[in-house]
């Protein structure tokens, strides 16, 4: 039963041919999950329950009726807790193979008017609600309708469907592959009346036609257009599993590694997981060790990957373990698994601790961010075997996580083609799996690609208005740094996690949390992350900065951000790197981190790009951009970004 003020997903869905022999059987099933899905056990009124005992009836009478009865329909379908209910999703295979889905919005109307001045002017725009309007401006006379029934003017059923479509493409990663296929239609079934047909005609939204109960011919010849008559259980399937989340995966650690995760694995991801666990299950194998590399950029499920593989493992009895590059990735992952914290340890750990083979799987993620050799301490590294020699040696399986895009100091020497190297050193087989769309940033590969090309120096503009597909990812820049942290203070009021970066521009002079060196402008300035031993109350330490309460005080560094997400990023832009108005601009002498140990220029500003494209990408919601550069700010309004 749904629980808080939000529905949950109306699990109502069967093929059509068994929900028109079924139909007195099922619809008190989908009355049933009607009421466990509403948040207030909420009973479906009289209109809703006649829809799906007719309206559904029709469209499954259709489909049965041109072969296609092995589609399937999902009845008041939601992709997310905050969407309206769509009336029926189709599910199945298209005539040109690959999945296809068709969104359907149905009204039972037997009459619909025109819309017009001298009906209600409810839903109407503020121009023509004016008194003294004497016709219907062009919007209005397309996308409105007036219902008798209602008394008042309704949106065309078509452009219902267009919103419907578009919260699918919003909230379901199904519709980011350009090869699945995604219609809609309206379809009024029972508007015989002659003077009403004229609904069909008017066309508010391209590729979206209207059907009436006098066009079965048409309703059927669409339907064999868009559908063919294989099985649609596959189609079913992926449309439950892909559903996009908008969870931070450091809250859902300990059900990711117990097997109860609401992130569901898509496309790679999911080869990965199989390609890997088959390797483990393996008790004997021909050939050379098998060594799994998984490279992705930010956001393309690396993390989510390397955890299922632990749950995976240990609940199938296996010896496993995880080490990370990254400090406060690993260390966060490790408090959220209750009872299996000994399965996160660390690079020394495995080298002191572990024989060769001991362990069954080795996971490695953030292996960008690995030294040569296992380090001492922050500075210093132990003498003997190499990194990648530890994780290669240790494990029947090892499995490293990469994105060489994500390198920023001199000693993280591991790109993934050195990497591969020195795998194959070891006298062992590389297995590459790529991990190529993003899926941090709610999925948005549109973001992913703009923050790419801007650090690239080959900046796009940024196109979140599009009516007809809107971008799900928010995007804003400012001219104050005080005005962002006011602005995201507001989404910690709203209840949503939110994190101001910096890049590392400015002198670290204190551990605790308080001292203001970060002040990139005039009246405003604030404390870095606390040290991980640091005595302030109510300041997180370094490797919880992303994830305790309290963090939001702070300006958080790469250090202490990377591997790591929460909804809602601030990231300031200092001097280190500036626009010039046709390329990114390096200043070593604002380079005030380890990085300034790479001694080529073209080295040290690539790193300090990678330093920003992993600030930029560590939040699932939105992002606000402040450069103390005027010409970058300049770039960022010419690119098209709102500003704040």
């Amino acid at each position: 039963m749904a629980g808080g003020g939000a529905w949950s997903e109306l699990e109502a869905y069967w093929p059509a041919e068994q929900l028109l022999r079924d139909n007195d059987r099922l619809i008190p099933k989908i009355e049933r999950c009607y009421r466990d899905a509403h948040p207030n056990d909420k009973q479906p009124s009289v209109g809703e329950v006649d829809s799906w005992r007719e309206s559904v009836y029709e469209v499954a009478t259709a489909l049965v009726d041109v072969g296609l009865g092995k589609v399937w329909m999902f009845v008041e379908y939601r992709a997310h807790p905050g969407m309206d209910g769509i009336d029926v999703v189709l599910a199945g295979i298209h005539p040109k193979g690959g999945f296809s889905f068709a969104a359907i919005e149905l009204k039972q109307w037997n009459e619909v008017q025109r819309p017009t001045l001298s009906a209600s002017r409810k839903r109407l725009c503020s121009q023509c609600k004016d008194l003294a309007a004497v016709m219907l401006c062009d919007q209005c006379a397309l996308e409105l309708v007036f219902a008798p029934g209602y008394g008042e003017h309704k949106k065309h059923p078509a452009v219902q469907v267009q919103g419907n479509l578009i919260a699918l493409k919003r909230h379901h990663s199904m519709f980011d592959d350009r090869y699945v296929h995604l219609v809609g239609i309206a379809y009024l079934h029972n508007l015989k009346d002659q003077e009403s047909q004229w609904v069909s005609r008017v066309v508010p939204c391209r590729g979206i036609p209207t059907f009436t109960a006098r066009q079965p011919a048409d309703l059927r010849r669409f339907l064999k257009d868009n559908f063919s008559s294989a099985a649609g259980d596959e189609a079913a399937q992926a449309l439950l599993q892909r559903r996009r989340s908008s969870t931070l995966l450091t809250s859902e650690v300990g059900a990711i590694v117990n097997g109860h995760t609401r992130f569901s694995l898509v496309e790679n991801q999911l080869e990965a997981v199989n390609s890997v666990m088959q390797s483990v299950r393996e008790t004997s194998s021909a050939g050379l060790k098998k060594v799994y590399v998984v490279s992705g950029r930010a956001g393309t499920g690396k993390s989510l990957v390397a955890l299922t593989l632990l749950g995976q493992a240990l609940k199938e009895g296996y010896d496993s373990r995880f080490v990370s590059g990254g400090v406060a990735s690993r260390e966060n992952f490790k408090r959220g698994v209750k009872g299996k914290g000994k399965a996160f340890t660390t690079l020394n750990q495995v080298a002191d601790k572990l024989a060769p083979n001991e362990l069954d799987l080795l996971l490695c993620d953030e292996a960008h961010r690995l030294t040569e050799r296992p380090q001492t301490g922050s500075f210093s590294m132990r003498p003997g075997e190499s990194s990648v020699s530890v994780i290669v040696t240790r494990a029947k399986v090892p499995v490293f996580f990469i994105d060489g895009d994500q390198r920023l100091f001199a000693e993280e020497i591991w790109s993934e083609a050195d990497l591969v190297d020195a795998i194959q050193d070891l006298r062992a087989e590389v297995v590459p799996i790529r991990l190529d769309r993003a899926l941090r940033s709610v999925g948005s590969s549109t973001y992913d690609t703009w923050v790419q090309r801007l650090l690239l120096g080959t900046p796009l503009p940024w196109n979140a208005d599009d009516d007809q597909d809107p971008e799900p990812f928010e995007l804003y820049y400012t001219d104050s740094a005080a005005r962002m942290e006011k602005f995201l203070q507001s989404k910690m009021d709203a209840g949503l996690s939110a994190r101001m970066t910096a890049g590392m521009c400015w002198e670290w002079t204190d551990d605790t949390g308080t001292v203001p060196d970060v002040a990139p402008e005039k009246g405003w300035a604030r404390p870095w992350n606390a040290g991980d031993n640091h005595p302030t109350p109510g300041v997180p330490k370094r490797r919880f900065w992303a994830t305790d309460s309290g963090g939001f005080g702070q300006i958080g560094c790469v250090h202490t951000a990377q591997g790591l997400e929460y909804e809602w990023g601030g990231v300031i832009m200092g001097s280190d790197l500036t626009w010039d108005g046709d390329s990114w601009v390096l200043d070593r002498k604002h380079v005030r981190s380890k990085a300034s140990r790479v001694r080529s220029d073209d080295e040290l500003a690539e790193r300090i790009r990678n330093a920003y494209g992993v600030l930029m990408t560590r939040s699932i919601r939105g992002t606000v951009l402040y450069s103390v550069d005027p010409a970058t700010r300049l770039l960022f309004a010419d690119l098209g970004v709102p500003k704040i």
